[in-house]
């Protein structure tokens, strides 16, 4: 069982986060934010996800994934932060995040989501920009892996062991 935290960009708090089946209402509240999730295209995505504060129930992120059976993985379709914490967003606004560590949060779901599918905590998925792969190299471990398209990548599972190891409940308390 993962515990699931976010930081708070401001104070550096631990916030503690869940993630649950994405809902109407939340892709609803998307239509501020860089995609909106009520097109077409976006309610098809399958497995929507949303990462949430555990108090207050805030909208801090949506993912989509896949279980890819030939290829032994989870293959994230579509992730995107809040508004309120989209680096692409605020830095066209000149603001600052609310929070940190939403992607990460929800990159290491996705590893236990492929680690419960018997996949061992493989993902792939693509990178949006060249500053997000060489961000999801280095903070993540992941891999590009495919020469037509240098924006596809995985995390192995040693990446993903890495990856969630923060978030693992303690089992001693």
């Amino acid at each position: 069982m993962l515990d699931l935290f976010v930081l708070n960009a401001a104070s550096d708090e631990r916030i503690p986060i869940h993630v649950d089946a994405a809902t109407e209402q939340d892709l609803t509240l998307t239509r501020g934010w860089q995609t909106n999730w009520t097109t077409p295209f976006a309610r098809h995505l399958p497995n929507k996800v949303a990462l949430r504060r555990t108090d207050d129930q805030e909208l801090l992120g949506l993912m989509s994934y896949e279980l890819d059976e030939k290829g032994l993985a989870v293959e994230i379709l579509y992730m995107e932060n809040a508004r309120h914490s989209n680096a692409n967003l605020l830095h066209i606004e000149g603001k600052q995040k609310r929070y940190y560590g939403i992607a990460k949060a929800l990159f290491a779901y996705a590893v236990q989501v492929s680690m419960d599918a018997g996949f061992d905590g493989v993902l792939v998925f693509r990178a949006k920009t060249s500053e997000l792969l060489e961000y999801y190299a280095r903070e993540f471990g992941a891999r590009q892996v495919a020469a037509y398209d240098p924006f596809r990548m995985v995390i192995w599972e040693d990446a993903a062991e890495r990856l969630i190891s923060e978030y693992r409940r303690d089992p001693n308390g």
